[in-house]
């Protein structure tokens, strides 16, 4: 009945099989080993070109990695934006409290995220956030906005908090339009950077998608910011507070997860 129909209820089975709810419990969890689990979001159905993409892109990574004794993912420096809402409500799960049995449950209003929100773009390792460029409101980022924080900002920042890095840089960001302008590309020849490549409709092979944006949204829940500035300040405040180890972290779990891309053969990394 189950390979028929994946979606029957428990109460489903046991009536059509006229056995109890507790023994369809023990054949499906005991005797056939399944559990019944919810269908995950993926950004986009994959081809297999994008597939065989994600693979060549994590195959020659992880080479790299192997000729760099195991450094090269931690000496990258990525970047990516995201929109930060001046307020975004608190999940269930983090307004979760302790109760007595005899207590009334606790009440949560439905609330939505501000319409209000900012564009920040961050530039991190696996020792931290090297730089933090908030971008000014009614502005569009395009190549050349991108071209002017790349030659204005980021070298400067890049020199103050990673001088090491400075003679050659692995920088990685992804695919989107602004990034793969001419004018963005001549200035990475221009500089000696090395471009690490990213495989498209990939989020969760970009460690700003999987660890820090999320990580960052889920600190700031609830509070309420009443300008632009003071949600940089908080910003910069989590970047400042966030142990150095998380950030080492987020890079190895990058390099696990090109791992399991590799032995996916190119589907989505679970999260």
């Amino acid at each position: 009945m189950v390979m028929e129909d994946r979606r029957l209820t428990v109460k489903q089975i046991a009536a059509n099989a006229c056995i109890s709810i507790g023994s369809v419990d023990t054949i499906l969890n005991d005797d056939l080993i399944m559990q019944k689990v919810s269908a995950r979001w993926v950004p986009r159905m994959l081809t297999d070109e994008n597939k065989a993409s994600c693979v060549t892109m994590c195959q020659a990574m992880l080479s790299h990695d192997k000729g760099m004794n195991s450094a090269f993912f931690s000496s990258i420096v990525t970047m990516d934006e995201t929109w930060m809402p001046m307020f975004n409500p608190e999940t269930k799960r983090q307004s979760a409290q302790w109760k007595h049995t005899d207590s009334p449950p606790p009440k949560k209003f439905r609330v939505s995220a501000s319409a209000e929100k900012m564009m920040v773009a961050m530039f991190w390792d696996s020792k931290g956030v090297i730089l933090t460029h908030c971008v000014p409101k009614s502005t569009t980022v395009t190549g050349q906005t991108y071209e002017d924080v790349l030659r204005t900002k980021f070298p400067p920042a890049l020199r103050e908090k990673r001088p090491k890095k400075v003679a050659t840089v692995f920088f990685h960001h992804n695919n989107a339009p602004p990034y793969r302008a001419a004018r963005v590309h001549q200035f990475f020849d221009d500089n000696n950077f090395e471009v690490v490549p990213h495989a498209p409709y990939s989020p969760d092979l970009a460690p700003s998608d999987f660890w820090l944006f999320p990580t960052l949204k889920d600190t700031l829940r609830g509070r309420i910011f009443s300008s632009h500035s003071a949600l940089a300040t908080a910003i910069f405040q989590w970047s400042q507070r966030t142990p150095k180890e998380a950030f080492a972290a987020a890079m190895q779990s990058w390099c696990q997860r090109c791992e399991k891309c590799v032995r996916l053969q190119g589907d989505y990394v679970e999260k």
